[in-house]
C-alpha cells in the first residue's frame, strides 16, 4: 500500500505541482479540490506514464498550462524528474484529467525508490515546476516555482 501511494505521490506532484503551488498571479484563484490515481503503466525499468483525475476550483479567468514539468526531490536531493499534456483550466469548477510521464533522476536506483516507497514522508519532498500560462487572449507567462513543499498538499 505504502508503494502505490508513493507512486501517487510522484505522480501527482509532478502532474500537478503548478496547481498546487501557492495561489499567486497568474494562477490567482485556482484551487486543487480533491484527486484521484485513474492509471500508472510502466514504460520501463526507469519511468512510469500515468494520469490523474483531479478536481479543481477556478474562480479566475480561462487559462491553459503548458509545457508543464516538474522535478522532485527527497531532503534536497533530485530524485525524479516528469512531464504532462497541456492543462484547460476553465472558470468554475471542474474534473480535469491530466496525462503524463515520469522518470528516475540520473544516479538514483529502482532499488533506492523502492526503499524510498516504503519508508515515505511528504515532508522530506519538495518540487521545482516550470510552465508556460497562457490566458484566454493569449498572452503567455511562464511561471517558475521552486521547492515547492510536498507534505503541505499531501498527507
Amino acid at each position: 500500500m505504502k508503494l502505490q501511494k508513493f507512486i501517487a505521490i510522484i505522480v501527482l506532484a509532478l502532474l500537478m505541482g503548478a496547481t498546487v503551488a501557492a495561489p499567486r498571479q497568474p494562477l490567482g484563484g485556482l484551487s486543487v479540490t480533491g484527486y484521484s490515481l485513474e492509471s500508472i503503466r510502466p514504460q520501463s525499468l526507469r519511468g512510469l506514464s500515468g494520469a490523474v483525475s483531479v478536481g479543481v476550483r477556478n474562480t479566475g479567468s480561462d487559462r491553459t498550462l503548458r509545457n508543464v514539468s516538474a522535478v522532485l526531490y527527497k531532503s534536497g536531493k533530485k530524485v525524479a524528474q516528469g512531464r504532462c499534456s497541456d492543462i484547460v483550466l476553465k472558470s468554475g469548477t471542474s474534473t480535469i484529467r491530466v496525462s503524463g510521464q515520469v522518470s528516475l533522476a540520473e544516479g538514483v536506483s529502482l532499488f533506492t525508490a523502492m526503499a524510498s516507497a516504503l519508508s515515505f514522508h511528504p515532508s522530506e519532498y519538495t518540487a521545482d515546476v516550470v510552465c508556460s500560462v497562457v490566458d484566454a487572449n493569449g498572452r503567455a507567462e511562464t511561471l517558475v516555482r521552486r521547492g515547492i513543499p510536498i507534505g503541505n498538499y499531501i498527507k
